[in-house]
């Protein structure tokens, strides 16, 4: 009985929402959808340019593009998809570059993904500062995850391996650093272009419409 009620219910509901709130309805969930699709497209963009950038860059060693697009990733989209960027890039371009896949690939995917769920903390309008600060500590949490890594395959000790990675890790760090000034730009640019203004103004609205919903079912109540 109590479910056929509830049934009922909801009939009156979708009744009394008119025709015109259901449309839109249903154009801002499908906007979404689309939104959410162009994210996922722009994200596999990032992993397959970041690989391809890598394979010219091993000319300068530790130079690498991977920790500009995870965190670009990161900033955009969020944590999960800045994540999924860094540790995509890596096993794409690992296929192409000197080395190759390895047991180090865990400690590198494990690094760079790292690099684009911290970017996940960046607010919409995050000054260049705090980009940087971001960078900086993506790129230290970097090489000590790698160096780390290291000890599983190299038996040194573990102040000669971070001693004799200081000046590749160096060389990271003023990489990565000049590459983030690019950033803001870069992401205001993508932000307008790929129109995702418009997410936030879609989620805004649909709860707009449930608040409406769950008015008229008080009243039926």
């Amino acid at each position: 009985m109590q479910q056929k009620l509830k049934q009922k219910k909801k009939q009156k509901t979708e009744q009394k929402l008119s025709t015109k709130q259901k449309l839109a309805q249903h154009a801002l969930q499908k906007q979404l959808q689309v939104l959410s699709l162009r994210e996922w497209l722009i994200c596999v963009g990032f992993m397959l340019g970041a690989a391809a950038l890598r394979v010219p860059m091993q000319a300068v060693p530790s130079a690498e593009p991977i920790t500009f697009f995870a965190l670009l990733a990161g900033w955009l989209f969020g944590k999960k998809k800045g994540f999924l960027v860094g540790v995509g890039a890596l096993y794409a371009s690992n296929f192409l570059v000197f080395g190759g896949q390895g047991i180090w690939t865990l400690f590198q995917a494990a690094g760079f993904g790292m690099a684009g769920f911290l970017a996940g903390f960046l607010g919409k309008k995050a000054r260049i500062w705090q980009v940087l600060g971001i960078s900086i500590i993506a790129t230290i949490l970097f090489e000590v995850i790698v160096n780390v890594g290291s000890l599983f395959m190299f038996p040194f000790g573990i102040f000669s391996v971070f001693l004799t990675a200081l000046p590749f890790g160096l060389i990271h760090l003023a990489s990565n650093g000049a590459f983030v000034l690019l950033l803001p730009k870069i992401k205001q640019l993508i932000y307008e272009k790929g129109e995702f203004n418009q997410k936030e103004m879609c989620k805004e609205l649909l709860n707009k419409f449930k608040t409406i919903k769950n008015m008229v079912v008080k009243e039926d109540e």
